[in-house]
Order: C-alpha cells, then structure tokens, then sequence
C-alpha cells in the first residue's frame, strides 16, 4: 500500500516573499564550496531547441550530499515572446525527497529563481575578488539578472557610488529595479 504523499506548490509571489539575496549567495558560497570538495553532483545541462519560436530550453540538476532533498530546474527563453506580450524567460524547479525519490514541492517561480541564483553567484564572485572598497561599478546588460548582479554586489561590497549601465535598451537601465 502506498502512503499519501504531500507536495507543496509555491508560486513566484510565495517564492520571492521566501528568499532574500544575503541568504543566496550564502548559499551560493555553501553549494559552490561543496562542490568543489566532490560533497555535490551536478550533471551537464540539457538543451533543447524549438527553432521555429527561436526558444530554448535547460533543464539543470544538482545535490548537496547529505541533503534531505535535490532540485531539478527548467528554465526556457523565448525571445519573440515579447510580441505576444509575454515574459520572454520562463522556469520552474522541482524538489525531491533525497531518501525517497519522490517530487516534495513545485517552485512556480517563472525564472525569478534563476535570476536570484545568478545574481548571488556574482556576489560570491566579488566577495573573493573584487577589491574591499569598490566606487565605481559598471553593469552590461539591463535585464533581471543584471539588477540582481548589482544587488548582490551592493551586499558583498556595499558603498560604491556610482553604476554605469551599458545595454541595448537604455529605457531599461532607468527602470527601477523590482
């Protein structure tokens, strides 16, 4: 007889209440140090193309060892969604139970996830490379994840003064950030 399992499904809004970026790129750095000990399995991504909507999609997964739980990310891009007015990047995880096998929760997070995890891994970057004291900062790129590169940045190495934005849409780089 198979028991009742409980799946929790959280939506972008109960993901984004849930997450602060000083606890991701703690994160980050807990995850990138494990796995560079062997304590963490990270398969190659998987890519998968829709050329007649010139979408894309990844599916990543990764495991701390001894953690009661692993993840397994979709993430897709879909540029010309833009001309539907729609989001252009979409994404979701999945967490399983470590002993089990079986699906503990659904993030619905629409690559909020995705944005925040590369955000906190350029915060771990700055935190064992940039200077202690950094003034200026200059950004490329004026999507998402650049916003979240910087908030990170402001985090590891808070002060700086002044933030050069380069990118293709300079009515992006005025936004502020969400």
């Amino acid at each position: 007889m198979r028991f009742q399992r409980s799946v929790r499904i959280l939506r972008e809004d109960d993901v984004r209440a849930s997450l602060d970026m000083a606890s991701c790129i703690e994160a980050c750095d807990t995850a990138f140090a494990s796995y560079s000990r062997g304590g963490a399995s990270l398969p190659g991504v998987i890519h998968l193309n829709v050329p007649e909507r010139q979408g894309e999609i990844h599916v990543k997964a990764g495991h701390l060892h001894g953690s009661p739980y692993y993840a397994v990310k979709m993430a897709s891009g879909f540029p010309r969604n833009v001309e539907l007015g729609l989001p252009p990047s979409d994404g979701m995880v999945i967490v399983f139970d470590s002993e089990t096998g079986e699906p503990a929760a659904f993030l619905l997070d629409g690559g909020y996830l995705t944005s925040m995890r590369t955000g906190a891994a350029g915060g771990v970057a700055a935190k064992y490379l940039a200077p202690e004291q950094v003034w200026n900062v200059a950004v490329i790129g004026t999507g998402d994840q650049a916003r979240y590169q910087l908030d990170a940045l402001a985090i590891v190495r808070p002060g700086f003064t002044h933030v050069s934005v380069w990118g293709r849409h300079a009515d992006r780089a005025a936004r502020a950030p969400t």
